[in-house]
């Protein structure tokens, strides 16, 4: 084993222990072995933002920069900080980063920070009516590692869900619920599908656009007439997108509304409620049905 893999192998090992000072030291050794490890420099920045050490998270971040200035998750970082201008989405790259990585332990992350988006979505579109067993085409757009299939599935016809991560779509192919699984970026996607669906499911995808207004016309373009879109988001207060320092975007109900209505939807049901723990704190969301016209 390197001399840099058994101080990896002794970070992860502390940070599972909850020794997240003998984690930093470890990678701190790395960086100092292996000045070119753009990882250590990443991860370095993830934890010390966790431990809400701001400034030194920054720091390292504008490290990793300086040895690779298009690195597009320590620029991310930085903008999370409030230290760099903010996205107007969540890059290509980052996404692959950041879902791909953690394939293995995304499911049991969310159990952690009990998320329960995909049911309380499913209990929304339940309450509001028109939810026919086997009666519907359905998209779960930003399908991920496919949590939302096995409960959509019985009130689908056709089950189709688009990721951009590859590691995430073999995670859901092996739910074994999707009648088709694509892989794709997602406004591509909807700028070249046909009009084919009745319902479309985002879960946990509209809090990484600032810009809503794109995705609500892709989904509008696949949806039939009388469509609907069934979405969560991030709860914020102010008319704009507020970037968070997790990285996500949060969205009034007034913002959600100027995206939609253009798009030709009306908003049939918003519910508040939490989404999952993050700090021992709830995470406020907005669970919405809308239908397009």
């Amino acid at each position: 084993m390197t001399d840099t893999a058994s101080h990896w192998q002794s970070a992860q090992a502390a940070f599972a222990q909850g020794d997240i000072a003998l984690a930093i030291a470890c990678i701190e050794n790395v960086v100092r072995l292996n000045p070119g490890d753009l990882e250590a420099y990443r991860v370095l920045g993830r934890i010390l933002r966790n431990e809400g050490r701001m400034d030194e998270a920054a720091a390292w971040y504008r490290r990793c920069l300086a040895i690779a200035p298009g690195d597009g998750v320590a620029a991310m970082g930085l903008a999370a900080l409030g230290q760099a201008p903010a996205p107007e989405r969540l890059p290509d790259d980052v996404v692959l980063y950041v879902f791909d990585r953690n394939a293995d332990s995304y499911e049991g992350n969310m159990r952690s920070l009990r998320y329960n988006v995909p049911a309380t979505l499913l209990a929304l579109l339940r309450a509001e009516g028109g939810a026919q067993e086997g009666a519907l085409d359905i998209l779960d757009l930003g399908c991920g590692s496919g949590l939302c299939g096995p409960l959509f599935r019985p009130l689908a016809r056709k089950l189709a869900g688009v990721d951009l991560s590859p590691r995430m779509l073999a995670l859901a192919a092996g739910k074994q619920v999707y009648d088709e699984l694509i892989q794709a970026e997602m406004l591509e996607y909807l700028a070249r599908a046909p009009a084919s669906c009745d319902l479309v499911v985002a879960a946990n995808v509209f809090c990484y656009f600032a810009d809503l207004a794109p995705l609500a016309q892709g989904i509008s373009r696949v949806l039939r007439a009388g469509g609907r879109l069934l979405f969560d988001v991030e709860k914020g207060e102010g008319p704009e997108p507020s970037f968070q320092v997790n990285g996500r975007f949060t969205h009034s109900r007034a913002a959600l509304e100027r995206a939609l209505l253009p798009a030709g939807f009306a908003l049939s049901r918003v519910e508040e409620t939490p989404m999952r723990v993050e700090g021992a704190k709830p995470v406020l969301g907005l669970y919405c049905l809308a239908q397009r016209a």
